[in-house]
C-alpha cells in the first residue's frame, strides 16, 4: 500500500495562501523531493494525496494533515527529511507516519480541532461560563439549497465540545471541525461577542490550529 500520513506546520505570511495553492506547493515539493509518489489511473493521472480538511485562509496552524501514497516503500523520516529541504519558509514537515492496510483517510475520519484564538478585547472565565450556559446558542449562517444561498438559524451548542479562557485576551476551543459537521471558529467568536454586546472585527483576531482529532479524541498522526 506504501501510504503516509503527512504533519505539517503552515506559519506566518504563508497563511495567506490558499488551499488549492498548497496543493500546487506539495505537488511540486515531493518531485523536487523526488518521492515516488502514485499517481491515479485514466486519461488524466494525478498524485495520490489528500488533505483531512482545509485550513482557511488567514489563519496558522501546527496541525495540517496529508495524506500520501507512493509507489514504493520509504522510511517516515527520509520522507519528512526530503520534503523539508523543498518547502517554501512557514511550512515545515513535523511528522510522517506509516499508514496501515485499510485505515481511513484523515478526511473521512477527522471531527474535531482545537484552536488557539488570540482575541482584541479581554474576556473574563465568567463571560465564557455565562455564555456556554444558554439553553441554545444561536448563529445565522448561509447555506447553499439547489444552487441558491438561503439563510438559517442554527444552534452551534453541541459543536463547543470544550472552550475555556487560557488569559483574559486567549481562548482554547475544541469544536466540530469535520465534513458532516463543522463549527468555524470565526462564527463562535463572533457569536461570543454578540452576547456580550463587543464590536466584533475578524480582522484583529488571530486563529491557529492547534490539532485535529478523530471521533475517539485521537489525533491523526496517532491513528490506526
Amino acid at each position: 500500500m506504501n501510504k503516509y500520513r503527512i504533519r505539517f506546520s503552515k506559519i506566518g505570511k504563508i497563511k495567506y495562501v490558499g488551499h488549492l495553492d498548497v496543493l500546487n506547493i506539495f505537488q511540486r515539493a515531493i518531485k523536487r523531493a523526488k518521492l515516488p509518489i502514485a499517481y491515479s489511473k485514466g486519461f488524466n493521472p494525478h498524485q495520490l494525496m489528500g488533505f483531512a480538511i482545509p485550513l482557511p485562509l488567514g489563519m496558522e496552524s501546527v496541525a495540517e494533515y496529508l495524506d500520501i501514497q507512493l509507489d514504493s516503500k520509504l522510511e517516515p523520516e527520509e520522507i519528512k527529511t526530503r520534503l523539508n529541504k523543498t518547502m517554501p519558509i512557514g511550512m515545515e514537515i513535523l511528522n510522517v507516519v506509516e499508514m496501515e492496510e485499510g485505515q481511513k483517510s484523515g478526511a473521512s475520519i477527522v471531527e474535531s480541532g482545537d484552536y488557539k484564538i488570540t482575541l482584541d478585547k479581554s474576556i473574563s472565565k465568567e463571560d465564557i461560563e455565562k455564555f456556554l450556559a444558554q439553553d441554545e446558542i444561536l448563529v445565522e449562517k448561509i447555506s447553499k439549497k439547489r444552487g441558491k444561498e438561503v439563510l438559517k438559524t442554527v444552534d452551534i451548542k453541541e459543536d463547543i465540545l470544550d472552550l475555556k479562557i487560557s488569559n483574559d485576551k486567549e481562548l482554547l476551543a475544541t469544536i466540530s471541525t469535520g465534513s458532516a459537521k463543522n463549527l468555524k471558529p470565526e462564527v463562535l467568536i463572533n457569536s461570543i461577542y454578540n452576547f456580550l454586546n463587543l464590536p466584533y472585527d475578524k480582522y484583529k483576531i488571530l486563529y491557529k490550529r492547534m490539532e485535529l482529532f478523530d471521533g475517539n479524541k485521537i489525533k491523526l498522526d496517532e491513528c490506526k
